[in-house]
């Protein structure tokens, strides 16, 4: 509709921001598109409201650490990650959704995959990642699937630096920049549906988004 056009362009206007935080392990939040995470060892996920619906989306996470842990940057469906799935209880205090399938936090796995609309499309790769230990490339689609993809040009990050993900819906891929430097294509196609920028931290660090 007209008034759906509208609001997708002002959206397109408006500067990025993480709008849900899951994890005991950031610090309270001071500017909307930055996160901190306080310490290393529990994972928490950090996730934009702003849904990506076809064409190029181009996002740069600047990072900053002060200790060698692991962070994972990557798109995601649109939904919580805390509906109707309790921190403690069945987190466990540990939030990173590329890591759920049927076998690992199954019950977790079940209230992600009940979240679906149409709006998700045929694709099964409900949340694609980029690792900074090693610069896999990990997928899944909260099932039976938890893939981890090799690819050319793969890098990892060490210390701090920026990655920036191109995500083409039109062509289904995803690829990686670091440090301003095209890397390659991580993800070589099967991405379709709306999807979120998201940010999972196992580091002492904090983590800026901009377009």
């Amino acid at each position: 509709s007209d008034i759906g056009l509208y609001r997708a362009l002002e959206q397109l206007r408006e500067p990025l921001s993480f709008d849900e935080l899951a994890g005991t392990g950031f610090s309270l939040q001071e500017h909307p598109a930055r996160v901190t995470h306080k310490h290393l060892g529990d994972w928490s996920t950090a996730v934009s409201g702003y849904a990506m619906r076809g064409g190029r989306h181009f996002v740069e996470f600047a990072i900053t650490k002060v200790d060698q842990g692991i962070v994972q940057l990557g798109v995601i469906r649109p939904l919580s990650l805390t509906d109707d799935i309790d921190l403690e209880a069945e987190w466990g205090g540990r939030v990173n959704p590329v890591f759920v399938s049927s076998s690992h936090k199954p019950a977790e796995a079940e209230k992600l995959r009940s979240q679906r609309t149409a709006k998700w499309g045929d694709s099964d790769i409900h949340c694609c990642g980029y690792y900074s230990f090693d610069g896999r490339c990990h997928g899944t689609d909260w099932d039976t699937k938890l893939t981890n993809y090799e690819w050319v040009g793969r890098e990892g990050l060490e210390g701090s630096g920026t990655i920036g993900l191109l995500l083409d819906l039109d062509e289904g891929t995803l690829s990686v920049f670091k440090n301003h430097l095209r890397l390659g294509v991580m993800k070589g196609g099967g991405l379709s549906g709306e999807y979120c920028w998201f940010v999972s931290a196992c580091a002492s660090c904090s983590i800026s988004m901009s377009k």
